[in-house]
């Protein structure tokens, strides 16, 4: 997301929610967009997955469907607070994604 829009989109989720819903327009729509990651790959349900930057868990909720063990990292605890409340199915981490606190190799699939 464009800096300029990053912290007011952490401070107004309908914000963050219109700049996802206007960028996916091109590829079909947000859950279209959601899914695109994920084509081809096989998640079994004890897959372990990070979702890297995960936000308020827009992504989140497709890859709870796919898996049991899905962990979400966030740099903001307003983001993670409604990613809690949206997917309550995963688990949830604040870090910078420059400063990931889990070993190498700990994920079978890592998605942004």
């Amino acid at each position: 997301m464009a800096t300029i829009l990053r912290d007011l989109s952490y401070r107004y989720q309908w914000l963050y929610d219109a700049i996802a819903h206007l960028s996916s327009l091109t590829v079909g729509g947000e859950n279209q967009f959601r899914q695109l990651a994920l084509q081809d790959l096989i998640i079994c349900s004890d897959t372990k997955i990070l979702d890297l930057c995960c936000g308020s868990g827009q992504a989140t909720k497709f890859l709870v469907n796919n898996s049991q063990q899905v962990i979400g990292l966030d740099a903001s605890p307003l983001s993670l607070q409604r990613a809690k409340h949206n997917v309550p199915q995963a688990n949830y981490v604040q870090a910078l994604a420059e400063k990931i606190p889990f070993s190498e190799n700990e994920f079978d699939l890592v998605h942004t």
